[in-house]
């Protein structure tokens, strides 16, 4: 009879293995589709032997605990991989405006450049021709405009970038704040013998959000707590806690500082990966180069033509001895290099046809200094190159970071795109999989309910006697 009983406990405990394993797989079916879902399975294990009469036989089965597929090594991979796809796919769009502000095309700078020089070109051959000055002057105000412009765009970049940083940061700092409440509600779920695996979902894909917005690394502490911190190792998240991150406008800038408890630091590109650092550096190393390069130009040029008018001993057409014919405005950081903002700050000096000087004679047609200023355009005086030419390779620069960066890019895409089939591959739901699973679960139900129906009979012949 005592065996009987125990048998009926057997057959109740198929019954209840079973439910929870269909319940376990309706539940992989329900979220074959919801982002971030990782495959439950029911861990079944055999209940403790029952010892009797001299014999040990098993009890039946239980379900230990429902585990989550997941591998902590491809977490931490995905982690890394985000951060790099981050910062290059942040850096893409400025540096593709860069590209397009420096670029060489029908009119851009380069074609500026020769039309000034064309133009002093077609006043030697006619020195005292009004159309011929004018031309000069409208060509040498369009490479003034042009420099300014250029200027101007690069700014708007650093505009459009300090835009994406403060609306970044914010968003940043909500997904560190639910990472720590997430690492508070995981422990206290399965400290009372709760399941967590949702809540670890949930916290899985915030960290590889965390990871593309800031290059974050990641570790997992005593108590089994995901903890984030800068690639410096600034903390991010420490268990419960998290830091946050604050925004400043200093000289034009959003500056990126860090809190944590009481202490604040000042952040640049390098504390971060993803796309913070992708847009910092663009922002901070990549445009002052370029503003240094086209900087540099404006200088060159502008200080190679005011100093043959002035060493030539150039007239204007009123017999004055003649003025420079471009204004340089000085950089008030005295360590600074004599050409810095000469893009921005360059504006032509020479207001009136009259005051264009063609020669070092008052004589009409005298185009001594015509022909000189022309002859710039061929001289190597900017790092061993023409104008023309030190622009073109500050247009080739940008092509070329450009294309680095897509070439990065498209790696890192691919390399997260395997990845993430190899997560998928171990964690993602397989609908046909889990109708398989589920046809063998109502087959042990079955077979269970079959089992405790059979001993039922007989403890019922039993209780006949």
């Amino acid at each position: 009879m005592a065996s009987l009983l125990s048998a009926l406990y057997t057959g109740a405990s198929g019954i209840f293995t079973n439910q929870t394993a269909v319940q376990v797989t309706g539940n992989n079916i329900a979220n074959s589709s919801t982002t971030g879902y990782s495959r439950q399975i029911a861990q079944v294990v055999s209940t403790a032997p029952l010892t009797q009469g001299g014999l040990t036989y098993g009890t039946g089965s239980a379900v230990e605990s429902i585990a989550r597929a997941s591998d902590p090594f491809i977490v931490r991979q995905l982690a890394a991989l985000c951060g790099a796809y981050g910062e290059y796919s942040a850096a893409s769009t400025p540096l593709a405006d860069i590209e397009r502000i420096v670029g060489i095309g029908d009119s851009c700078l380069s074609s500026d450049i020769d039309s000034f020089f064309d133009a002093w070109e077609q006043l030697s051959t006619y020195p005292s021709g009004t159309a011929e000055r004018q031309q000069v002057l409208q060509e040498a105000a369009d490479l003034v405009e042009r420099f300014h412009q250029i200027v101007q765009q690069l700014s708007e970049v650093v505009h459009s970038i300090n835009i994406s940083i403060e609306s970044t940061v914010p968003d940043l700092n909500d997904q560190l704040a639910k990472i720590a409440d997430l690492n508070q509600s995981i422990m206290q779920t399965e400290l009372t013998g709760g399941n967590a695996n949702t809540l670890r979902d949930q916290r899985d894909i915030l960290v590889q959000q965390v990871s593309e917005t800031c290059g974050a690394t990641m570790y997992t502490d005593g108590n089994g707590m995901v903890c984030l911190q800068l690639q410096g190792g600034l903390p991010l998240v420490t268990g419960t806690f998290a830091s946050s991150l604050t925004t400043t406008s200093s000289d034009g800038l959003s500056q990126i500082s860090l809190t944590c408890a009481n202490t604040t630091f000042s952040l640049d590109y390098e504390d971060f990966g993803g796309t913070l650092k992708g847009l910092l550096q663009v922002r901070d190393s990549v445009i002052p180069q370029f503003r240094d390069d086209i900087d540099r130009l404006a200088y060159a040029i502008a200080t190679d033509v005011n100093t043959l008018i002035a060493t030539s001993g150039g007239v204007d057409q009123n017999g004055d001895a003649a003025i420079a014919l471009f204004s340089l405005t000085a950089p008030t950081d005295p360590q600074a290099d004599d050409w810095q903002g000469a893009a921005a700050t360059i504006v032509l000096a020479v207001q009136t046809i009259a005051q264009i000087p063609t020669g070092t004679t008052a004589a009409p047609a005298d185009n001594s200094l015509c022909l000189g200023i022309a002859a710039l355009r061929d001289t190597s005086s900017l790092n061993g190159s023409t104008y023309s030419g030190e622009y073109a390779r500050i247009a080739a620069k940008a092509g070329l970071l450009v294309r680095s960066n897509e070439q990065h890019l498209s790696a890192s895409s691919e390399s997260l795109d395997q990845l993430y089939a190899k997560q998928d591959s171990l964690t993602g739901v397989s609908t046909d999989e889990e109708m398989i699973a589920l046809i063998r679960y109502q087959a042990g139900y079955q077979a269970a309910s079959k089992y405790i129906a059979v001993i039922k009979e007989m403890l019922d012949t039993l209780n006949q006697l």
